[in-house]
């Protein structure tokens, strides 16, 4: 892309994934911000896919269901998500609903949220769980649009990761108690107490796929 204006590089020593998500909203200037790892692979169609998926429904917060990579880049599993807005509510308590790479978000609604908040490792739930608060329209796309990467030092399903979910969740729940927060912190907490005995990233490895048991209709 040398040459293309349209391309801005932008570096900081700030080593939170936060910050730097956030640095990069600001200078943005699209409506949707489309967010990737610098590991992952994004499909050639990927965007012109979403792009049609946002004219239909002009989603808040749009991801995808994404193939599963190993480091030397050979496919060895998938992800797959619930798809529609109430599917997405229903299983937030309990499981990955959006694979953060894979999403594009309404830049004016994740300004409104104040973007990103803090945490090491979990500042995508924190982020679903205020979009679900403040009443974001959500929704995954069934096509796989990405190429995601596990390796051995991602923090994906680690004691870190489980117990600032179990954090987030409590505070939803002090705020605004209910049978669906309440899960929630009742399941987190269980995942950051016995998360040693967990699957974590391993569920997606060796065709061992996420069970998908929201269909659309």
């Amino acid at each position: 892309m040398r040459g293309d204006a349209r391309v801005q590089l932008f570096r900081s020593q700030v080593g939170q994934l936060a910050f730097n998500l956030n640095l990069l909203v600001d200078n943005a200037s699209g409506e949707y911000v489309v967010r990737m790892d610098s590991d992952d692979i994004s499909e050639r169609n990927r965007i012109r896919i979403l792009r049609q998926a946002i004219a239909r429904t002009r989603p808040d917060i749009i991801g995808s269901c994404v193939s599963i990579i190993d480091e030397n880049g050979v496919l060895t599993g998938e992800m797959r998500l619930p798809l529609r807005h109430d599917q997405i509510v229903k299983a937030l308590p309990t499981r990955t609903v959006f694979c953060h790479p894979s999403v594009a978000i309404r830049r004016q609604f994740l300004l409104e949220m104040r973007g990103y908040l803090g945490g090491l490792s979990s500042e995508d739930t924190d982020l679903w769980l205020r979009a679900y608060r403040a009443g974001g329209k959500v929704e995954n796309l069934p096509d796989y649009l990405l190429r995601y990467r596990l390796h051995a030092t991602q923090t994906i399903g680690s004691k870190l990761a489980y117990a600032e979910v179990a954090g987030h969740w409590l505070r939803e729940f002090l705020i605004a108690p209910s049978m669906h927060s309440g899960k929630g912190l009742l399941v987190s907490l269980c995942k950051a107490i016995f998360s040693s005995w967990l699957p974590g990233a391993r569920r997606y490895k060796a065709g061992r796929c996420v069970k998908n048991e929201h269909k659309e209709t």
